[in-house]
């Protein structure tokens, strides 16, 4: 669909409303587009009334129709632009310019979500109607297919005939799905037992761990005196499980996706050359080791915080596509001749390469399960900058915004569920914590995970 296309759309839209809302006000008596308290009751009051609400008839009717469109307007303007306004040479690919704008719009409507309770209608309307913008070029992908073809004289032929895009077919219904699902989850947030306060624990002189001191100015929730009831508890903890099943099918298209998108040659030709010099001495000889399991070689590193977490993934990430390249060099043929007599230190040291790879990315995971809120990976962020792709772009995008507002939805269920902890001891949420986000009462699914807060 083309620019006017979608304008046409919207106009059409609103015309109908329009016309649906003056049948609406035909089919009544004159009287009832007037007020009904009209103290004279004169015919030249009536008039003037009728005349005063069809000039606001007309006024809402001109915003209703061009507010969408001057919108509309305004975020294709930019995404052709590039985001550079300069309308200049500086403007960023499309791929990267959709994935910004929905990056930027998740940011808007969504922004921290501090509190556990239906999104308001206004933000709701606007994330629906401009995501359905932002992914309306994902309509006209197509690819080419080999198909057969009978013709006049009965001869077969094979034709390209166009099909949808296998990724975009695949993951865009489900993340639609899993978007809708949130949404719900949040409108669900109604009548609880639960309320916030700006400052209120901290002002009531609660014991508060560090993590918790830093967010002292923000809304805190509030439980009744002895905690939350068993029927309240249940729901949170259903709710939890849900959006916690969210999270990770959110995860995982977007780190399948990211597995696709292929790495920019301007960073690969960057990178060190070995596995060794990417890792450092201290990260090469912890993989090195012998029979160590991730969770050893992760407890031998001694991570400090969420920055030397991410700067050993980074590490690990960069060795590990260093150690692929070597081993497709050889296979392809590409790899330096060697002679017959080191055929077998050939095959040894290849043999050596893919544990190490085996071994790297099972510490990756490792460390990602214990830091679960991590920024992207250095290779991941370079892919979505100097990507092409519009489809990928489109897809990791949208799937990383939905991720993010799961787990802001999870960790704000475990500000709630430590509240009730600290009205009720003995309460049931303090036996168990969910992986990454401290939701008691879910199990760890086999990870040693820390709360950490957005």
């Amino acid at each position: 669909m083309t620019y006017d296309g979608l304008e046409s759309c919207i106009l059409n839209a609103n015309n109908s409303y329009e016309e649906e809302s003056v049948a609406g006000c035909r089919s009544d008596s004159p009287s009832s587009c007037c007020s009904s308290n009209n103290p004279s009751g004169s015919y030249f009051s009536q008039c003037s009334m009728k005349k005063r609400d069809e000039e606001e008839l007309d006024y809402l009717k001109h915003a209703v129709k061009f507010s969408d469109v001057d919108v509309m307007k305004e975020k294709f303007a930019k995404l052709l632009l590039g985001e550079d306004t300069t309308g200049g040479r500086n403007g960023v690919s499309p791929a990267l310019a959709l994935s910004n704008a929905i990056t930027n719009l998740a940011g808007i409507v969504f922004g921290e979500l501090w509190k556990l309770e239906p999104l308001p209608e206004e933000k709701k309307i606007k994330w629906r109607t401009e995501m359905d913008w932002l992914l309306s070029p994902t309509n006209y992908m197509v690819q080419l297919v080999p198909a057969k073809q009978c013709g006049p004289d009965g001869r077969t032929f094979e034709i390209m005939t166009p099909k949808a895009r296998g990724d975009v077919h695949l993951n865009l219904p489900a993340l639609q799905k899993l978007d809708s699902m949130l949404l719900e989850t949040l409108d669900s947030m109604t009548e609880t037992e639960f309320w916030y306060e700006e400052g209120g624990s901290r002002a009531e002189g609660r014991s508060r761990n560090l993590t918790q001191s830093k967010r002292w100015w923000l809304p805190t929730p509030q439980v009744p005196f002895g905690g939350l009831s068993d029927a309240q508890r249940k729901k949170l903890l259903n709710q939890a499980k849900f959006v916690l099943q969210i999270f990770k099918a959110a995860k995982s298209i977007n780190e399948a996706i990211l597995l696709e998108m292929p790495l920019p040659k301007i960073i690969s030709d960057v990178l060190p050359k070995s596995g060794k010099e990417s890792l450092g001495e201290d990260l090469y000889r912890i993989l090195n080791r012998a029979s160590s399991s991730a969770c050893d070689m992760l407890d031998s590193l001694s991570l400090k915080s969420e920055n030397s977490a991410l700067d050993a993934i980074n590490r690990l990430e960069a060795a590990i596509h260093v150690w692929k390249d070597k081993i497709e060099e050889h296979d392809s043929g590409k790899s330096p001749a060697r002679t017959s007599w080191s055929c077998k230190d050939t095959v040894s040291e290849l043999d050596k390469t893919e544990l190490l790879i085996t071994r790297a990315e099972s510490l990756s995971r490792e460390i990602q399960k214990r830091y679960p809120d991590l920024p992207h990976k250095f290779l991941d962020a370079m892919k979505i900058q100097y990507g092409k792709d519009v489809a990928h772009a489109i897809i990791e995008a949208y799937s990383r915004a939905l991720g993010n507002l799961a787990f802001c939805m999870l960790t704000r269920i475990g500000d709630i569920s430590q509240e009730d902890v600290l009205s009720d001891p003995n309460s049931p949420m303090a036996t168990n914590s969910n992986s990454g986000v401290n939701i008691p009462c879910i199990s760890r699914s086999n990870t040693k995970a820390k709360h950490t807060n957005l």
